[in-house]
């Protein structure tokens, strides 16, 4: 649909416009939790159990979802016609131009927003890491070195990858943090590798060690040394963002030293260099593994980060990266123009 249509529908009939907006989103959670109850999907959308149902009832009449005893469920015309659907509400959404300016604005190759608020909103972040699942599935080639850091996200990201034979080479792009296994890094890194049928390696050194204890360590590891150096070497990196109070906190910063971070202004953190809001680089913890002052040197980039709350975060850490892609969501990208 060309953009000049697009606006006269804007201007003609904002009220169809949000009656597309709400059924899009319906059938994307149809097609992310089906089979699906009318009332679920009321909690899913933040739409009213009486809007759902007059949606699902010309949904179905339509041919593109049906009525199951376990609930609702996408019909396979329905599931034919997500991708187009996802295209026309970006364009609605004017999420074509919040791209563009993004793009401009933080000297990156691409950025990639969807749909929501991850937020208040779990299949935006299902959908954030859908995108950049298949962002990586399209750089994989046999022996490509890929570093991966943990996070929620990143694991969401290795959960809709795609299965296939593309014989990666997969290591962890910094140490580990924090308690929950299936957020470290090493963790997503085996799990993409399975995925990929390709080869894995392991970091076994915590994340925010002294500068000392980090040489002690790797001196006396020669495995580690390896697999840092293979990182070090990688032509595709996939990181998350974190507030930087949030990241402060999980990796056990003292008190003087989260109010230090305080009074440099840090906003944003990733790969162990927390930024400023202007994109400078005011802190630099001690990790094995990648940097992101070291970023430029790596092909291949994608950071993944969204919600609201995190659109600070991930300004400061974009304006100090200055490469590669960033996939996001509606939430944080519509906070990030008002902030720039």
């Amino acid at each position: 649909m060309k953009e000049k249509t697009l606006n006269v529908f804007r201007k003609i009939a904002p009220d169809v416009m949000g009656t597309i907006k709400e059924r899009y989103l319906l059938l994307r959670h149809i097609s992310d939790a089906e089979p699906v109850g009318r009332r679920s999907l009321a909690a899913l959308s933040g739409l009213s159990e009486r809007i759902v149902r007059a949606h699902v009832d010309v949904l179905r009449r339509s041919g593109l979802v049906r009525f199951t005893t376990m609930g609702i469920a996408l019909e396979p015309e329905g599931r034919r016609l997500m991708p187009d659907l996802l295209e026309c509400f970006l364009r609605l959404n004017n999420v074509d131009d919040m791209q563009r300016r993004l793009c401009q604005h933080l000297q990156l190759k691409e950025v990639y927003i969807v749909p929501g608020d991850c937020d208040t909103d779990k299949a935006a972040c299902e959908e954030m890491g859908r995108q950049a699942a298949l962002l990586l599935n399209d750089l994989l080639t046999r022996g490509a070195i890929v570093a991966i850091s943990g996070g929620s996200t990143m694991a969401e990201v290795a959960r809709c990858l795609p299965e296939s034979t593309a014989g990666p080479v997969i290591v962890p792009a910094r140490g580990g943090i924090g308690n929950h296994v299936e957020f470290q890094a090493n963790y997503i890194a085996a799990n993409v590798a399975v995925k990929t049928h390709g080869t894995y390696r392991m970091v076994h050194i915590p994340d925010g060690l002294s500068q000392s204890a980090l040489h002690l360590m790797l001196d006396a590891d020669e495995q580690a040394r390896e697999n840092v150096a293979l990182a070090q070497k990688a032509q595709i990196v996939l990181f998350g963002i974190g507030r930087a109070d949030t990241m402060a906190k999980r990796r056990g910063l003292t008190t003087v030293e989260t109010h230090a971070l305080k009074e440099l202004m840090a906003c944003g953190e990733s790969l162990g260099c927390y930024c400023s809001l202007d994109g400078h680089v005011v802190h630099v913890t001690s990790n094995a593994g990648i940097s992101l002052k070291d970023i430029k040197k790596h092909p291949h980039v994608i950071a993944v980060a969204g919600g609201t709350s995190k659109a600070e975060a991930i300004l400061a850490v974009m304006r100090a990266c200055r490469t590669g892609i960033l996939v996001t969501d509606e939430g944080a990208a519509e906070q990030i123009l008002k902030m720039i």
